[in-house]
């Protein structure tokens, strides 16, 4: 996997899903370059064997040069062993510092929207609460005109009522009389 593949990958990446497969990636191509040095370090051994075996054969054995060598190629390995693993290392710091700052960017941008929201929500409930008032105060101006409707029109009635009574008191009076009249006549 050459470098801009890996950084494509990591500014792809957003999720923890990613992240996982990123780290397995990282393991494996690890255990791979291991296993690789690994044989490497197997085959130079051999290699070694099989000329320091020559080398008693022909009686002539210098270790020195070849132990030497042999440091010098170990300590190679574990620069470029320990280069990669810091590069490795950074691009995932890099990674998740890039992850963090959009999430908080994400986070910030959603708060400002709730709260955009919210205060939306506030203002229709101010206003409902206006109109609900503006309605109390029209049942109460109407309750007031009703009450004033049936005042008015209690003493249309009771006004009535009072000549109905006394227009009724006077017929009966004048019928009273009337039979007594004819009571008269009738019975001397």
């Amino acid at each position: 996997m050459d470098q801009e593949t890996l950084d494509r990958k990591l500014l792809g990446l957003s999720t923890k899903e990613d992240l996982e497969k990123l780290r397995q990636e990282m393991k494996s191509n690890f255990r791979q370059l291991k296993e690789e040095n690994k044989n490497q370090v197997l085959e130079w051994r051999q290699e070694v064997k099989a000329d320091f075996e020559q080398l008693r054969k022909e009686g002539k054995v210098e270790i020195d040069p070849v132990r030497k060598e042999f440091g010098e190629e170990i300590e190679r390995l574990r620069t470029e062993i320990k280069s990669a693993f810091d590069q490795s290392f950074q691009k995932l710091d890099s990674f998740l510092h890039q992850v963090r700052e959009e999430r908080g960017t994400l986070l910030a941008y959603a708060g400002a929207e709730v709260r955009t929201d919210f205060d939306g929500v506030k203002n229709r409930m101010e206003s409902f609460r206006e109109g609900i008032k503006q309605v109390g105060e029209e049942i109460a101006s109407i309750k007031e005109k009703m009450k004033e409707g049936f005042i008015d029109v209690k003493e249309e009635l009771g006004s009535m009522m009072k000549f109905s009574y006394a227009d009724l008191e006077k017929r009966l009076n004048a019928l009273e009389a009337r039979i007594k009249a004819l009571e008269k006549m009738v019975f001397p």
